[in-house]
């Protein structure tokens, strides 16, 4: 499917749902903005990067579970359902999905950046193949970090240039990201979001049809 039908699909379940989705960006926003201006990983001040380091770890405990929440919310909205704010720090209220989003992002990140530090291809190919699975917690609250990792793996198989095509068709959207300063941004996030949960959703439905009844 082209990527702007998971475009239009995306501005019509966005349709009167516009204020929360703006308020859970902001929100991630700010959080993330109160930690990491706080680091710097440069300095030759062993005090200092030793407080960095901290801070960073601290971040990666506090800020998986709300990016875990943030997915759930635009999932939500992509399935026409009323997204509420509460599943932006759901998580944290069941020790279960808080132990899944640390340990997810402490995979994908490391993953990802140990990839991307010597050749982009195979970390390009690393973020598309485990995007969906915030997707998948949501949906499996049953499956552990990994088995949801798994699950990706496989619902990704033969799909990912489809979402990588779908993220090239915003980068108009992202040059207008830069010309307003990062203003856009807070627009461009749910926009982008409530797509991706879209093909997600399609890819489900499609993974879903293919497996043995019973």
């Amino acid at each position: 499917m082209q990527s702007s039908v998971y475009k239009q699909y995306a501005l019509r379940m966005l349709s009167g749902k516009w204020g929360i989705s703006l308020l859970v960006v902001l929100t991630v926003m700010v959080i993330q903005a109160m930690i990491t201006t706080r680091l710097d990983l440069s300095t030759n001040d062993p005090e200092v990067l030793l407080t960095s380091v901290a801070l960073l770890y601290g971040a990666t405990v506090l800020l998986a579970p709300i990016e875990l929440g943030k997915n759930w919310v635009f999932l939500q909205v992509a399935k026409d359902e009323k997204p509420t704010f509460g599943l932006l720090i759901e998580s944290f209220g069941s020790l279960k999905d808080y132990s899944r989003a640390v340990v997810y992002y402490a995979v994908f990140y490391l993953g990802l950046n140990v990839l991307m530090l010597f050749l982009i291809v195979p970390g390009v190919w690393f973020y598309l193949t485990y995007r969906v699975v915030p997707f998948i917690m949501r949906d499996n609250p049953d499956l552990s970090a990994f088995q949801a990792m798994r699950k990706s793996r496989q619902m990704m198989k033969g799909h990912k240039q489809t979402m990588l095509k779908l993220f090239a068709s915003f980068i108009g959207w992202y040059a207008l990201v830069l010309l307003t300063g990062g203003l856009a941004y807070i627009f461009v996030t749910p926009y982008l979001q409530t797509a991706i949960s879209g093909l997600y959703l399609e890819l489900n439905a499609s993974y879903q049809a293919k497996q043995p009844v019973g």
